[in-house]
């Protein structure tokens, strides 16, 4: 097989797995994406002359999907018993549905290209 060495990354989270079960999300490595890849949409100012809050998040949403390529992870908006698993392909709606934990190790794996030695 031809290609680049370790083009995904594979993200545990055993502290948010039952028993039997394994919370994970498997992403593209960005360190070997394109960079429009994790370059955010343009951003509308709001009212106050600043950029939109929500639309800033929704981009940031949308670069992760961008790099979701398989995962196993519930909805956790959800109050039900049972969680709904959040299927795929990711998108940035889905995205808004996982953990804060589970998005902010996404976005470390990102910074890690964007600011190198951070």
């Amino acid at each position: 097989m031809a290609g680049y060495g370790n083009r995904t990354i594979l993200l545990d989270f055993p502290e948010f797995s039952e028993e039997g079960d394994r919370v994970h999300v498997i992403i593209r490595n960005p360190r070997l994406v394109p960079v429009q890849d994790l370059i955010p949409d343009e951003v509308p100012d709001g009212p106050d002359g600043k950029p939109d809050q929500k639309a800033q998040l929704a981009s940031g949403m949308a670069i992760i999907a961008r790099l979701v390529v398989a995962w196993h992870v519930y909805d956790a908006t959800s109050m039900a018993e049972d969680q709904p698993l959040l299927g795929l392909p990711a998108s940035a709606e889905l995205v808004a549905k996982l953990p804060m934990e589970i998005q902010n190790r996404i976005s470390d794996e990102i910074a890690k290209v964007r600011n190198p030695g951070a």
